[in-house]
């Protein structure tokens, strides 16, 4: 592979890394109820829908929220533009109402496009410190998503007028991206919603396209 077919390459693939930030939910109404059904929507970069379900769970004294999602593109639902994670989130440290948060994230997503199709796997780490009450919440987050290992199946028409012998196959070190924002959510009985919105770097700390990301939740604790 040449030069700039890398460089061209690289930059489609922040595409398919770049992400929103994972749904992050009220730690002090763990205790509220250990079931959460929820949904997201919000642009990322794409308008991106995702329905999930978490499970509090209490390890050595300490309540660690688990969860699994499922995304699609929601332009066209289209099943090869998906999204599917897994994480946990906790309180790493509390005073008070004010808590530092962290979750770690793994994820599975695949794009299809005119150039190639891609299916990665990939990881995410996320901070957050704010003030965390039963009926509301307010923080700021920093996190870095990563891909970790992609497969990349080479279009024909990109191989008829940009590089006939480009390779299907796998890469390390695709690409990742810095994001880093804000987050709130109310209380409403059984049910949280949340928003989110923030800003969005490749590792290396250049622009994207769009430069930003925000979402907004629904869950119900039960």
């Amino acid at each position: 592979m040449n030069r700039t077919t890398s460089t061209i390459l690289g930059v489609l693939l922040l595409a398919l890394v770049a992400r929103d930030a994972v749904a992050q939910w009220n730690v002090a109404r763990f205790k509220t109820g250990r079931n959460l059904v929820y949904a997201t929507a919000g642009l990322d970069p794409a308008l991106v829908t995702a329905v999930g379900y978490a499970r509090v769970i209490e390890l050595v004294g300490h309540d660690f929220q688990f969860n699994i999602e499922g995304g699609l593109a929601a332009a066209h639902m289209d099943t090869r533009d998906f999204r599917a994670r897994a994480g946990i989130g906790t309180s790493l440290l509390r005073w008070r109402s004010i808590n530092l948060t962290g979750s770690a994230t793994f994820n599975t997503r695949g794009t299809e496009n005119l150039i190639y199709r891609g299916f990665d796997f990939g990881a995410d780490f996320t901070g957050a410190l704010g003030v965390y009450r039963h009926g509301w919440f307010a923080a700021a987050d920093f996190g870095k998503d990563k891909a970790i290992i992609t497969y990349v199946t080479q279009s024909d028409w990109y191989r008829t007028h940009y590089y006939p012998d480009a390779k299907d196959g796998w890469y390390l070190d695709a690409g990742g991206t810095f994001h880093y924002g804000l987050a709130s959510g109310v209380a409403l009985g059984p049910a949280e919603v949340t928003l989110r919105a923030g800003w969005l770097r490749t590792e290396k700390w250049d622009d994207m396209l769009p430069p930003m990301y925000a979402s907004m939740g629904l869950g119900v604790r039960f």
